[in-house]
């Protein structure tokens, strides 16, 4: 459905793109090309990967912050002159000075820093960004998946174009046939100019079919070409087919709650609205963590021309060094800490209901196609019956025709029969073959 307006716009297009592409050489592709090349050039799929692997360095950046953090200052400093600060002493020692003016300043200082304790935000902080990635994969699964259903779909939509524009263009040579032979009654005096015109105006009709069909393969090749990433102005053909199944054959489909009950456990969705539940419960504990005190050890080693722990100061290069536990606890923030723990609670609610809510529509996605299935399987079974059928009464009803015992009408409605069983059953086989991928990827089959 929501390639329902590029449809649209494809078919503005094809239009005045007729002339150009009609003498283009059709290119004929498998199924398992056009997926590769659609995995590999799509764009949106790469913007979904891209998404991953920006969820992936998240996550890694707020490991980093459990480790012990390292900083280098450097400063290098021009001081005004200041007095000399002396000190009177007898004789023989004299003044002495206890403060110079040191015009120029340097030092260098390593600060390594570990977190002791944050109240568990930093861990919580990190396991949420990891759940953060982990949903990002598969959100990114589920883009690969729907991107491979999406080219599937495309491509057998182009494979029921090319049926129905074979079976339509064989209705106009069948209707060439009948009006050749139509003709020759007439001059006979076995038919009526009515039954002539009858004749034309049939196949008149059906070219339009024709013309219509013709269109329809072209959009449908420019769909596939889009989603492959190639020029859409190139004509594709299928080179896989489906095969038409025998009268009898068996539904191997399993049950539907064990198909429901895989779907839960290995549906992309499912596993991502799990995992950002996940990740609104550790939000709330690293919400809360404005409540506890921040303890974390620090050390520090100065190099500094001068030292300002060497008193008097001296105009050398000397080293110090210290090591402590350094603890702030925010006692009052006018209730921050709560409206933080308020807004993470309202998510994990939100989250929750996520997962309450993408269970229902993956139960009722399988069930859908799982009934789906079911019904195109019907669906062949009629429709072969009905195409062996139609097939049979326009060769009888055709051969009367030449003996004079069928007329002109009922050859007319049995070519009119043919052709719609022939569209019949070719849509049949591809509903089926859609219905069939539909259902493994409701069920969380991988594609």
């Amino acid at each position: 459905m929501k390639y329902g307006l590029l449809i649209a716009a494809l078919l503005v297009a094809a239009a005045p793109m007729q002339a150009q592409t009609a003498g283009t050489p059709a290119t004929a592709v498998s199924l398992n090309t056009c997926v590769q090349e659609a995995l590999t050039h799509n764009p949106s799929l790469q913007a979904s990967a891209a998404r991953a692997d920006a969820a992936d360095a998240r996550s890694r950046e707020a490991g980093t912050a459990l480790l012990p953090q390292v900083r280098f200052t450097g400063r290098a400093m021009e001081l005004s002159s200041v007095p000399v600060f002396t000190i009177a002493a007898p004789p023989p020692i004299g003044p002495l000075t206890l403060f110079p003016s040191i015009t120029e300043n340097y030092s260098a200082k390593i600060t390594v820093q570990q977190p002791l304790f944050t109240g568990f935000r930093l861990a919580k902080n990190r396991e949420a960004a990891s759940y953060q990635a982990d949903a990002a994969r598969e959100d990114h699964r589920r883009d690969r998946d729907e991107l491979i259903l999406n080219v599937t779909t495309a491509y057998w939509n182009l494979y029921r174009a090319r049926r129905t524009q074979e079976a339509v263009h064989q209705a106009v040579d069948q209707l060439d046939e009948h009006l050749r032979d139509v003709r020759n009654f007439a001059v006979q005096g076995l038919a009526t100019d009515a039954d002539v015109l009858k004749v034309q105006a049939q196949r008149a009709e059906t070219v339009v079919r024709s013309i219509e069909s013709d269109n329809a393969v072209r959009v449908a090749s420019m769909m596939l070409n889009s989603l492959m990433g190639r020029p859409v102005t190139g004509s594709l053909i299928p080179a896989d087919s489906l095969v038409a199944p025998d009268s009898g054959f068996a539904d191997t489909t399993p049950s539907l709650e064990s198909l429901t009950a895989r779907a839960h456990e290995t549906r992309p969705e499912m596993r991502s609205v799990d995992l950002r539940r996940r990740m609104g419960e550790a939000g709330v504990t690293a919400a809360r963590a404005g409540w506890f005190p921040q303890i974390s050890l620090a050390a520090d080693y100065e190099y500094a021309r001068p030292n300002a722990r060497i008193i008097p100061p001296k105009d050398r290069w000397d080293g110090t060094w210290d090591v402590g536990v350094l603890m702030q606890w925010n006692l009052w923030d006018w209730m921050a800490t709560s409206h933080q723990t308020a807004q993470a609670e309202a998510t994990l609610r939100q989250a929750e209901a996520g997962v309450a809510q993408t269970s229902d529509a993956v139960a009722i996605d399988v069930a859908q196609q799982y009934y789906a299935v079911a019904a195109a399987r019907s669906k062949v079974t009629a429709s072969a019956d009905g195409l062996r059928q139609t097939a049979e009464v326009r060769r009888i009803t055709h051969d009367r025709y030449r003996q004079g015992l069928a007329t002109n009408t009922d050859l007319l409605d049995a070519e009119t029969m043919l052709l719609q069983a022939n569209v019949t059953y070719t849509n049949a086989l591809v509903d089926l073959a859609l219905a069939q991928i539909r259902l493994r990827r409701a069920a969380g089959e991988a594609l």
